[in-house]
C-alpha cells in the first residue's frame, strides 16, 4: 500500500482493480450511516428505553411482591399473636366464669342450708310450741275429768269444803 501512496496516484484507486468504485462505497457508507442512525433513533433507543423501562417495572414488580411477603409474614405473626392473645383471653375468661359459677352455687348452697335451718328451727319451734298448747289442753281436759271422775266417785261421800279443797290439790299436782 505504501508503494501505491508513494506513486503519487489516487490512494483509493487500488479499489478499482478490485471492482469497487470508491465513489458507490462512500455513498453506501454514507447511505448505511443514515439508515443507521435512524434505526438508532426511531427504533433501537425507543425500544431499548421501553425495555430498560419493562425491566425496572419488573424489577419494582419483585421488590414489592418481596415487600408484600415480608407484610404478609408480619401480618401472619401479628394474626398468630392476636390468636394467641385472645385464646389466652378466652382462658381467662372460661376460668373466671368457672371460678363465679361454683361461688355461686357454693353460696346458694349455704343459703339453702341456712334456710333449711331456719325453717327447721321454726318447724321446732312450732311443734314445741304446739306440744306444749296440747300439754296445756290435755291437761286442762284431764283435769276435768278427773274432776268428774272424782265427783262421780266420791261426790255424795264428800262435803262442799271437801270437794273444792280436792279440786285445788288436783289442780296443783296436774299443773306441777
Amino acid at each position: 500500500m505504501s508503494a501505491i501512496f508513494a506513486a503519487g496516484g489516487n490512494p483509493l484507486s487500488f479499489l478499482t482493480q478490485f471492482g469497487v468504485e470508491w465513489q458507490l462505497l462512500v455513498s453506501q457508507a454514507l447511505s448505511f450511516g443514515i439508515v443507521a442512525a435512524a434505526l438508532y433513533f426511531f427504533v433501537f433507543k425507543p425500544v431499548i428505553a421501553a425495555s430498560t423501562e419493562r425491566q425496572k417495572k419488573i424489577e419494582q414488580g419483585l421488590r414489592d411482591a418481596d415487600a408484600a411477603k415480608a407484610r404478609l409474614s408480619q401480618a401472619e405473626d401479628e394474626a398468630k399473636a392476636a390468636i394467641s392473645a385472645a385464646s389466652a383471653e378466652a382462658a381467662k375468661i372460661l376460668k373466671q366464669a368457672r371460678d363465679d359459677a361454683k361461688a355461686a352455687v357454693e353460696k346458694s348452697a349455704e343459703e339453702a342450708a341456712k334456710k333449711a335451718a331456719e325453717i327447721r328451727a321454726k318447724s321446732d319451734e312450732q311443734l314445741e310450741r304446739d306440744k306444749a298448747k296440747m300439754m296445756s289442753e290435755l291437761k286442762e281436759e284431764l283435769s276435768v275429768l278427773v274432776v268428774q271422775a272424782a265427783e262421780a266417785a266420791v261426790g255424795e261421800v264428800l262435803t262442799d269444803a271437801q270437794r273444792s279443797q280436792l279440786a285445788e290439790i288436783a289442780a296443783r299436782k296436774i299443773k306441777a
